[in-house]
């Protein structure tokens, strides 16, 4: 780890959490027009995980896709034009915010909760019928465990000892189910072990316990020794969708949370062991901030998808 490793660790959560902001206003002028499920104070989830994958690697995630497919090197212009509907975007706007698919960066996104499980099992299995070293990141909720896909997929994935790497993101709720009225366990990792798969539960807002976890558990994965699962503990700080009026939790508890941020965290080591001044990180805030908006401008400069054209296909 060097400073460089550092600030691109630094660049990427920034680039998650602004980009999401920008998203949430977005849905708020109705450019965006699907669902948007906000990705906010997950963010060193997606970038600690992503930053131990090579490009051939896959991902595949959730109807929060966004903060997955910006930590795997999906452009933020190709993605905000996806999420708005208009050609520009990696599938023409044709998928939207919860089911695009970015080819070249091999990231697929699921809207339905669990079903990325056995298709990321499926990929691995391909990966290991062709001799490939590359491997499968599957992310999903603590909700997401408690569906048939999620048992199904894990254990015919354990019984063929593929190569995947299951990361729960608990970030407490299922939509407006807390966890501890779901799951009788204090730690979901356990389940992975009832499978013959080696669980871990890491401090999901602690981005250097993310990268590390799971750089172990991916080299693993790497030398044979089949899937592993890993449960990050964090913490969404919006609503499960844009416009939830969140009556299952209190705000005390979200401020609670919110001084655990991971970039404020991360931001704090930074300063501390005297990697970066708080004026050089400023620097780099306001440099990713102005990228982001150049993105976003050559994005409302694509043409909107023709609503018609589709019909038209669809009945052809």
């Amino acid at each position: 780890m060097n400073k460089e490793f550092f600030m691109s660790l630094y660049q990427d959560l920034l680039k998650l959490r602004i980009f999401d902001e920008y998203c949430v206003e977005l849905r708020r002028q109705d450019e965006i027009q699907d669902g948007f499920h906000s990705y906010q104070g997950q963010e060193a989830v997606a970038v600690g995980v992503c930053k131990n994958l090579s490009t051939k690697d896959y991902v595949v995630t959730t109807h929060r896709g966004q903060g997955h497919a910006l930590a795997k090197g999906s452009p933020a212009r190709e993605l905000f034009a996806e999420m708005m509907g208009r050609i520009g975007g990696f599938n023409q706007g044709k998928a939207g915010p919860m089911n695009f698919f970015d080819v070249e960066r091999r990231v697929i996104t699921t809207s339905i909760v669990g079903s990325g499980v056995p298709i990321a099992t499926g990929i691995a299995l391909a990966f290991k019928m062709s001799n490939l070293r590359e491997i499968v990141v599957c992310f999903f909720g603590d909700g997401a465990t408690n569906t048939g896909a999620f048992h199904e997929g894990v254990n015919l994935a354990s019984i063929w000892k593929l190569p995947v790497l299951f990361v729960c993101e608990n970030n407490q709720y299922a939509e407006g189910t807390p966890i501890r009225k779901a799951v009788a366990i204090t730690q979901l990792s356990k389940r992975a072990e009832a499978y013959g798969i080696e669980g871990v539960t890491v401090d999901g807002n602690d981005i250097l316990a993310v990268y590390n976890t799971t750089r172990q558990l991916i080299t693993k994965i790497r030398n044979g020794e089949g899937p592993k699962f890993v449960e990050a503990l964090t913490y969404r700080y919006r609503g499960h969708y844009e416009g939830d009026s969140q009556p299952y939790r209190t705000k005390e508890e979200v401020e609670e949370w919110k001084k655990k941020d991971p970039i404020l965290r991360f931001k704090k080591y930074l300063i501390e062991n005297k990697w970066f001044s708080e004026q050089e990180l400023t620097l780099i805030e306001n440099r990713v901030r102005r990228e982001l908006e150049e993105d976003l401008r050559w994005a409302f400069a694509t043409n909107p998808l023709d609503k018609l054209e589709i019909i038209l296909q669809g009945v052809r």
